[in-house]
């Protein structure tokens, strides 16, 4: 090797130590810029106002702005794919349902991603319960008189499909009352909430925050809610399976992801920013308030979440004949 060529080889390597350096103090220093939270519903819904909520929280502790940017569609998976196809320097966070990240390779086919491989869990943030609702004009009074009238009915049942956990629930719902409807898609909760309450279809599961003040307005009947136990924000309204189907449950929980390959340091310190904020009194009071629980956990809770939702939707898939369309 000429002398020309070590000085050329050191200099490289001086160089590459210099921007391996400044790497790692960006990593240390995170966050520097605006962190974006990639949230798949609507704006002004249940779960958009829940996460502009913890947002303007961390923006506070983190020192940056945190923008929400709403990227609705596809089951919300547009949302998860343009998380997973993001940098993984920390700065994109995917908001999304467990449904909607780990069901959709069951209802899905050629995904772009791999939950398992594409995304680092970050932490839980909130359970959200749905809702069981019904035309307010239809004749019947609890859970176990509408199964009847189900059964009765002479035309077709009509459910409505607005995200991936909504399928679950209602394909949970007719296995166990031994009825057969057929779905109806929709974009967002609001659109099948209107359908519900025109009575243009039979039944819906909404988003609970949705379902309890529209059942308080009359604009719609809810018979239950989809958890084990009763929401502490509507202490009447029975779960599905005091309601007339013992063992019912089904929780669809909020979480935060980066992209695979993203910094430890970021993982570390947003799970420890949405852990503390969530475990405050006033967002539990808030949470409280949308009919939500507020849930907060580890990346590696998180993780083992995400394998327990994983083998619930294997039964589903078989129970219900779901299969990836």
């Amino acid at each position: 090797m000429t002398r020309r060529s070590r000085i050329a080889l050191i200099a490289t390597a001086a160089f590459m130590s210099v921007c391996i350096a400044r790497a790692q103090a960006q990593e240390q220093n995170w966050p520097t810029r605006t962190i974006h939270f990639v949230n798949p519903s609507a704006a002004g819904g249940g779960a958009d106002i829940l996460i502009r909520f913890l947002a303007s929280k961390v923006q506070a502790l983190a020192g940056v702005p945190v923008v929400v940017e709403n990227k609705t569609g596809a089951n919300a998976n547009l949302a998860t794919e343009i998380v997973v196809g993001s940098k993984p320097d920390g700065y994109t966070v995917l908001f999304n349902s467990s449904s909607a990240v780990i069901a959709n390779p069951f209802v899905m086919k050629d995904l772009n991603y791999d939950p398992d491989k594409d995304l680092a869990p970050v932490a839980s943030v909130f359970n959200m319960g749905l809702a069981f609702a019904v035309p307010p004009k239809t004749p019947a009074n609890n859970l176990q008189e509408f199964v009847e009238y189900l059964k009765k009915k002479k035309t077709p049942i009509l459910y409505g499909v607005p995200v991936v956990s909504v399928l679950g629930a209602s394909a949970l719902f007719q296995e166990m009352s031994k009825t057969t409807g057929t779905q109806v898609n929709y974009k967002t909760m609001a659109d099948a909430l209107k359908d519900i309450s025109g009575g243009d279809i039979d039944f819906g599961f909404i988003d609970a925050t949705l379902g309890v003040a529209n059942a308080k307005s009359g604009r719609i009947k809810v018979f239950g809610v989809s958890p084990p136990a009763r929401l502490p924000s509507a202490p009447n309204v029975p779960t599905l399976a005091e309601a007339g189907l013992p063992g019912y449950s089904y929780v669809n929980f909020w979480a935060a992801w980066m992209p695979a390959g993203s910094p430890p340091q970021a993982i570390a310190k947003l799970q420890r920013w949405l852990n503390e904020v969530c475990n405050t009194q006033e967002a539990k009071d808030f949470f409280l308030a949308q009919s939500v629980e507020v849930a907060p956990s580890s990346a590696a809770k998180l993780r083992d979440m995400m394998k327990e939702h994983h083998q619930l939707w294997v039964g589903l898939a078989k129970a219900a004949n779901i299969k990836p369309q």
